[in-house]
Parts: structure tokens; sequence; C-alpha cells
């Protein structure tokens, strides 16, 4: 397994929130975790280490599974 650089986590917009709110029960419910990401200043890195790390669940720079599995996609057929 790769190892990453996980500092950027401790400068996220979510430090301190619930982290419930970034796994909602189904995907329609991501609207309060994505306002979140949405002001967050290392968005890109959070969303790059999901991508990168496959992440399957949970919200993470301000995508959803369903949409981080498309970007996958994407990039595989480019």
């Amino acid at each position: 397994m790769p190892e990453f650089d996980l500092s950027w986590r401790n400068s996220g917009a979510c430090q301190g929130l619930d982290p419930q709110i970034f796994y909602p029960d189904n995907e329609e419910n991501c609207s309060q975790a994505k306002s979140v990401c949405s002001e967050c200043k290392v968005r890109i890195a959070c969303l790059t280490y999901a991508l990168d790390s496959r992440e399957k669940q949970g919200v993470w720079g301000g995508t959803s599974a369903r949409e981080r599995r498309k970007m996958l996609r994407t990039r595989r057929s480019a």
C-alpha cells in the first residue's frame, strides 16, 4: 500500500466536525458535507488523496463516492 502525505488534513474545513456529516446514509444527502468542502482550502489535496487511495465511501474533496468512481473511469479512458 502506498504511503500518502496526510499533513493537509490538519488544515481541512472538516476539522472538529462530526465525521457522520461526511458519511451520509445515501448519496443524495451529501449537501451538508459538500458545502463544508466548498469552503475548504485543501479540497484538491483531499480529492487527490481519495482518488489515489480509491476511497469507496464518504464525501472527500467535495465529491461523493459515485462522483469519484466516474472520475476514475474517465481518467482511465483518457
